[in-house]
C-alpha cells in the first residue's frame, strides 16, 4: 500500500464515487429516453412485454457499461493525484505523530497536501535572507514605477531610509530618484525596460538620490508579471569607474609629461630669445615712443606664454619639491593679498593646524580656486579651513551665482576641459594634481544653479608634543 494512503482515512474513493455517478447518469439517461419514446415503441409491437425487457435489459447494461468506464477513470485519475501527493509530501513532509487524518476523498488529501506545500514555501519565503544577503540593491516597482518593497541593501547602497518612501513613485519629486535631479538617463532605462521582453542592463549609469547624494550604478530592469511589476537591480560601481579614470588620468599625464618636455624645449628657448630683444628695444626706444605701447602687449603676451608652459610643466612634476610645515592662514591670506581687485570672504578657525608640504605648490592650488570661482560667479567667494577629527585640515572655497551643471561635474578636473571662452583647462587639472600628490583630496559640491564649493582636505602636520607622545 502506498505510505502516504496510511496517514489519511478516507470516506469514500474518488473512483467509486466516478462510477456510481457514471452509472446512475447512464441508466437515468436511457430511462428517460425509453420513457419519452413509449408511445412509439409500445403502440407499434403489439407485443410489448419483450420489448419493455429488452430495453429495460439495455439501460441496466448502460449503467453498467458506465460504472466500469467511471471506475477505470476513477483509478487512472487517483493513480496521478496520488503521484501529486507524494511529490508534494516529499516537499513538505508532515510531523512525524501526525495522527491519520479523516478526507472524503483523494482530492481532499491533495487539498491538504498542496496546503502545507503552499504554507511551507510562504513560510520559506518569508524566514529566508536570500534577499537580505543579496550583495546587489533590488527595488520592486508598480505599474506607476511607485516603490512597492526592497531589501536592506539597497538601503545601504542608497544611503537612506527607504520605507517612508514605499508607495512613491521613484522619479517624483519626493522619490528615491528625483526626475529633477538629473535622472532622465534611468527614466529612459525604466521606460526602455517596460517595452522590452528581456531585461535592460545599463554600466556606469550617474544618478543622484532624493537626499543629493550622487551615485555611479550598473542597472539591470526585467519587467515582471506583463507590466504590472518591474525589477530593479543595482550594484556601486563607484570604485569600478574610479580606478578606470586613475587609468586613463596616468595615460593623459604620460602622454602631457612628453608633451611638456618637448614645449619646455622648443617654446620657452624661442620665448627667452624674443624677451632679450624685447629688452634691447625698450633701452632703444624714448619714455614716450609710440612704440613703447607695442613692446608692452608683446611682453605680457610672452608672460602668458610661459605661464602656460610653467603650467603644463607643473601638470606632469606635481610632487612637492619639499616637505615642511606650513601655516594654511598665512599662505591663504598671501594668496588672497596676490589676487587683483578680489577680496575673498575668509573665515579660519583659530588656530588652524598646519599642513605638511611645499608652500609655492599649494599656494598655485588656492590661487587657481580662488581665481575660477571669482570668475565663475557673482563675485561673492567664501573661504572656510577647520581642522577635521581625522587628522586633516579642510579648506572650503564656495562661490556664488552660477552653480557648476551636473552632467558637466565628473568632467571639470579633466586636463584641458573648460566652460571659459578663454580658459586652458588647466587650473582645476593642476590643482587636483599637486593636492593629490600632497597625500590629499580635492572633490566637487555644487546643487548645479546657485552655489559651487569645492573642498580640499590636506594631512596636517604633527606638532611636536604629538610626535613626543607617539
Amino acid at each position: 500500500m502506498n505510505p502516504t494512503m496510511r496517514r489519511y482515512r478516507l470516506t469514500l474513493h474518488l473512483w467509486i464515487i466516478l462510477a456510481l455517478v457514471m452509472a446512475v447518469c447512464a441508466t437515468g439517461s436511457a430511462l428517460a429516453v425509453l420513457y419519452i419514446q413509449r408511445p412509439f415503441v409500445f403502440g407499434a409491437q403489439p407485443r410489448t412485454a419483450p420489448v419493455a425487457g429488452v430495453l429495460f435489459s439495455t439501460a441496466i447494461v448502460a449503467g453498467a457499461l458506465a460504472a466500469v468506464a467511471g471506475l477505470l477513470l476513477g483509478l487512472r485519475l487517483t493513480r496521478r493525484i496520488w503521484l501529486i501527493i507524494e511529490r508534494a509530501e516529499a516537499a513538505a513532509p508532515p510531523a512525524a505523530n501526525t495522527p491519520n487524518r479523516p478526507m472524503l476523498d483523494e482530492l481532499g488529501v491533495l487539498d491538504a497536501a498542496v496546503g502545507r506545500l503552499t504554507l511551507s514555501v510562504d513560510r520559506f519565503v518569508s524566514d529566508s535572507d536570500i534577499l537580505t544577503k543579496l550583495p546587489e540593491g533590488m527595488l520592486l516597482l508598480g505599474t506607476n514605477d511607485s516603490l512597492i518593497s526592497f531589501n536592506p541593501a539597497a538601503e545601504t547602497l542608497l544611503g537612506a531610509a527607504l520605507e517612508r518612501l514605499r508607495g512613491r513613485p521613484l522619479l517624483s519629486d519626493d522619490g528615491v530618484f528625483p526626475l529633477e535631479a538629473g535622472n532622465g538617463p534611468l527614466a529612459r532605462l525604466l521606460a526602455k525596460a517596460r517595452i522590452d521582453d528581456h531585461a535592460v542592463a545599463r554600466c556606469e549609469l550617474a544618478a543622484t538620490t532624493g537626499t543629493g547624494r550622487r551615485l555611479v550604478l550598473d542597472l539591470t530592469a526585467q519587467d515582471h508579471d506583463r507590466g504590472q511589476s518591474l525589477v530593479l537591480l543595482f550594484r556601486d560601481a563607484t570604485e569600478k569607474r574610479r580606478i578606470r579614470e586613475q587609468i586613463k588620468r596616468a595615460d593623459q599625464l604620460a602622454l602631457l609629461g612628453a608633451l611638456a618636455a618637448r614645449v619646455a624645449h622648443e617654446v620657452r628657448t624661442p620665448l627667452a630669445t624674443i624677451r632679450g630683444l624685447i629688452e634691447f628695444l625698450q633701452q632703444d626706444l624714448e619714455p614716450d615712443h609710440r612704440g613703447r605701447e607695442y613692446v608692452d602687449k608683446i611682453t605680457r603676451g610672452l608672460d602668458r606664454q610661459e605661464r602656460l608652459v610653467q603650467k603644463l610643466l607643473m601638470l606632469t612634476h606635481a610632487a612637492p619639491l619639499i616637505s615642511e610645515p606650513v601655516s594654511i592662514s598665512l599662505l591663504l591670506q598671501d594668496v588672497v593679498a596676490a589676487l587683483p581687485g578680489h577680496r575673498p570672504t575668509l573665515a579660519l578657525e583659530h588656530p588652524v593646524p598646519p599642513i605638511l608640504g611645499d608652500s609655492v605648490l599649494l599656494a598655485e592650488v588656492f590661487s587657481n580656486l580662488l581665481t575660477n570661482a571669482f570668475e565663475a560667479g557673482d563675485g561673492t567667494v567664501i573661504v572656510r579651513a577647520v581642522a577635521t577629527h581625522g587628522g586633516t585640515v579642510q579648506i572650503d572655497v564656495t562661490n556664488y551665482g552660477v552653480g557648476i551643471p551636473i552632467d558637466l561635474q565628473e568632467r571639470v578636473f579633466e586636463p584641458f576641459f573648460t566652460t571659459k571662452p578663454r580658459g586652458t583647462g588647466l587650473g582645476l587639472a593642476i590643482a587636483r594634481q599637486v593636492t593629490e600628490a600632497h597625500g590629499g583630496t580635492i572633490k566637487l559640491v555644487s546643487d548645479g544653479r546657485a552655489a559651487t564649493t569645492f573642498v580640499v582636505e590636506l594631512p596636517r602636520a604633527e606638532t611636536s608634543a604629538e610626535v613626543v607622545a607617539r
